[in-house]
């Protein structure tokens, strides 16, 4: 990925409060909609490679995902870890989105 927009589907199909995998580029991201905000990071689990899609989501500050292997626990805002096993943050990338459609890129 080169750093510009890539468009990762409708606003429409995400469900409050809940992990979507897309993929951007060669890249596994999930998608989580809290209100009014869309979050997007890695979506493999630093501690073990899970898929973090498949983990709980805390949507009360700081809003979380959890990973369904061993319960890290990052922030949607950066990625950084809150609880471990993990002790390293997955990626995070900015989000926009442009008439019903959310796109991403990597933060930075």
């Amino acid at each position: 990925m080169d750093g510009s927009w890539t468009d990762a589907g409708p606003l429409a199909d995400l469900p409050e409060g809940k992990g979507r995998q897309v993929q951007v580029g060669d890249a596994a991201v999930v998608l989580v909609r809290v209100g009014e905000r869309v979050f997007a990071l890695s979506d493999v689990c630093t501690h073990q490679g899970a898929a973090l899609h498949g983990g709980g989501v805390r949507t009360a500050a700081p809003a979380s995902i959890s990973c369904p292997f061993h319960g890290s626990t990052f922030a949607l805002e950066d990625g950084r870890v809150l609880r471990g096993p993990a002790t390293r943050p997955v990626a995070a990338f900015e989000v926009r989105v442009d008439d019903g459609v959310v796109a991403v890129r990597p933060a930075g």
